[in-house]
């Protein structure tokens, strides 16, 4: 029989097996249930035809759209950096455009690449360092406008209104540009200082060759002025007034007067327009001579001339002056006085001697031997004003001085002006648009050319272009040389035989040739309204535009009723002299002999006696500062445009 033992070890196996079946019930209820749900999923998943890893539309088409923005502003930034390093070049400021442009270029390079990629680390690491690359940008652009950060700019054209000439000399001597300097009379600008100029500030330095600056030459003292009456105006009124003017020439005159206040004007002798610079004299009261009392005497050292005088005149005080080089008083004031300030003056006792500054000595060096830079450096430190002028010269090399205003030894006050002339090496003819003789003449006058002007028909060089020039563009010519131009007249026109013909017919003529007709008409016993002389022989050869006159007859002259013929059986009547417009005068520039005076006179005589029958010219010479000679003088009586009547005499004056 089994115990008791054996039975309870025989219920706990049996729970235990009930137990561990149980479990694998559940177990196995759980591994169906996975598998469902999973079969569910794949099943929903394979339904709705949605890849693995997907992510929705929505997601995708945002990233799609930011992926093509990143790409257009990455094309954006390439080319502004391409635009920045090739045509930012005029731009002072480049190497700020440059740096700016590739910063930009790089950020939205990130950002495309930040697009582009599916890596979820590298994406992040991109956005990292794309937010340090803007962040790296904003204090970029705080640290530059703020100058804590100071960018190299390219040299730039300053504002020199106001600026001392010789400093801009300097300037221009160092950044090796030509100076041109033109002086104007300025009553705001000091003397010496500059007005204006021809290149606007911040303009680039490497677009300069040539600048051209306008400096002060102080006020006009040749203007006219309006002075008003001053009698009865105080002596520091009046003194204002001068200088608002600034008139330079005023003589002020203290004397007794017991009915004048003292300080007070009691005579002007002029007043009214008149001009800055000449005498004007003005008195003023020193009141009661009883009343004029010794006075101390002021310290007057360093103050200017005018100042000084005219406080030793109010104060009734004779004096005499005298001028001293000083190397510590500026020029015009006062260097010392005798007796010294304090001194009790005794008006009828004392004569006060004045000494003025002519300011510091200025010996003057060898300025040959100097170069432009050293001249500049030493004309700056001692206050004088240099003036460069320039000229041709094939011996010497362009910029190297040719000669200067003063020598080694001489004796120079402060302010005094040095004109240096430097070389702009050799002349060399200038290239000239076809055709344009004014420029060409031009040329000619500024370096002192000869130019010689000729004329010839061609069939090939349209009329009024240059058939030829003796020197070519580039080639050296010496000042004073002569060269030569031969103008085309164009093709020739071979004048018909117009005696005989209709005045009609011969108009329609005229204009088939492209020529001028101008038609006289007089009495004649010809066949009435048929032309009978012609101004330019048949056969002549002419350009296109001339003019020339046809005499028409208008038949016999009337004889008041009589019917008869004076005896003269054929009727004829002697041409007379009818006054009647010929139109205006126009001078061909073929009848010009440049060069040649007499034989442009001889010319327009021959051509004009023809254009203009039945009016007389009177040809003579008169002289020209810069014109050459055998052109019409500009201030000639009778002049292209000049209506021209027969039976009358003009007036031409040639440049001699």
């Amino acid at each position: 029989m089994m115990n008791e033992n054996d039975k309870l070890k025989e219920k706990l196996d049996l729970l235990s097996a009930l137990k561990e079946d149980e479990e694998k019930a559940i177990e196995n209820k759980r591994e169906t249930v996975q598998k469902t749900q999973k079969k569910e999923v794949k099943e929903k998943k394979k339904k709705e035809k949605v890849p693995k890893n997907s992510k929705p539309e929505k997601v995708r088409s945002s990233r799609t759209l930011l992926t093509i923005i990143s790409f257009v502003a990455l094309v954006s930034s390439l080319s502004y950096l391409i635009y920045t390093i090739f045509k930012a070049t005029d731009q002072m400021n480049q190497p700020y455009l440059i740096i700016t442009s590739v910063c930009l270029f790089i950020i939205c390079a990130f950002m495309v690449l930040t697009g582009f990629t599916s890596n979820k680390k590298i994406q992040k690491n991109f956005e990292i360092f794309g937010i340090v690359l803007v962040t790296f940008y904003t204090a970029f652009q705080f640290l530059v406008t703020s100058n804590v950060i100071v960018l190299p700019t390219l040299k730039t054209v300053g504002d020199f209104s106001n600026v001392s000439i010789n400093e801009v000399v300097k300037w221009a001597n160092k950044n090796h540009i030509t100076l041109e300097q033109t002086y104007e009379y300025s009553d705001s600008i000091e003397s010496d200082y500059v007005i204006s100029q021809n290149i606007p500030a911040n303009t680039l330095v490497k677009e300069v060759k040539t600048l051209e600056v306008v400096v002060s030459n102080g006020p006009n003292y040749e203007s006219i002025v309006s002075i008003p009456n001053m009698v009865g105006w105080n002596i520091d009124d009046v003194v204002s007034k001068i200088k608002e003017l600034k008139l330079n020439h005023v003589n002020i005159e203290y004397n007794f007067n017991e009915a004048i206040e003292k300080d007070i004007a009691y005579e002007q002798d002029k007043s009214g327009e008149i001009r800055r610079n000449e005498e004007i004299t003005i008195k003023f009261s020193l009141g009661n001579e009883a009343d004029l009392k010794p006075v101390n005497l002021k310290d007057l050292i360093d103050l200017e001339e005018f100042d000084a005088i005219l406080w030793l005149k109010r104060n009734g005080i004779k004096y005499e002056i005298s001028y001293e080089f000083s190397n510590d008083i500026k020029s015009g004031n006062v260097i010392s006085t005798t007796p010294e300030s304090g001194t009790l003056i005794h008006q009828s006792e004392i004569t006060v001697q004045v000494v003025i500054s002519k300011g510091p000595k200025i010996i003057a060096p060898d300025l040959m031997k100097m170069s432009l830079e050293e001249i500049t450096e030493w004309a700056i430190k001692n206050k004088l004003v240099i003036i460069y002028e320039s000229e041709y010269n094939s011996e010497i090399k362009a910029g190297e001085i040719i000669r200067v205003s003063v020598k080694e030894g001489d004796t120079l006050e402060e302010n005094d002006r040095i004109y240096i002339i430097t070389s702009k090496g050799t002349l060399k003819m200038i290239s000239i648009t076809d055709g344009d003789i004014t420029s060409l003449r031009n040329f000619a006058i500024e370096n002192k050319l000869t130019l010689s002007e000729e004329s010839e028909f061609s069939d090939t060089v349209e009329k009024g272009k240059f058939i030829s020039i003796s020197k070519k563009p580039g080639e050296e010519i010496n000042p004073g040389e002569e060269f030569k131009v031969v103008i085309s007249l164009g093709s020739s026109i071979e004048l018909p035989n117009f005696i005989g013909m209709s005045a009609n017919k011969a108009q329609t003529t005229c204009k088939n040739l492209g020529i001028t007709c101008k038609f006289s008409y007089v009495y004649s016993s010809k066949t009435k309204g048929n032309v009978f002389n012609q101004s330019m022989s048949a056969g002549s050869k002419v350009i296109s535009d001339t003019t020339i006159v046809l005499t028409v007859s208008n038949g016999p002259k009337p004889n008041n009723g009589s019917s008869s013929n004076n005896g003269n059986s054929g009727g004829s009547t002697t041409p007379t002299c009818v006054e009647k417009s010929l139109g205006n005068l126009t001078i061909q520039e073929g009848w010009l002999i440049p060069g040649n005076s007499s034989k442009t006179i001889s010319s327009l005589q021959s051509k004009l006696t023809a254009a203009y029958p039945n009016a007389k010219f009177n040809i003579v010479t008169k002289e020209h500062n810069s014109m050459n000679s055998g052109l019409v003088h500009p201030s000639s009586p009778s002049n292209n445009g000049t209506p021209i009547t027969s039976c009358k005499t003009y007036t031409i004056y040639i440049v001699e």
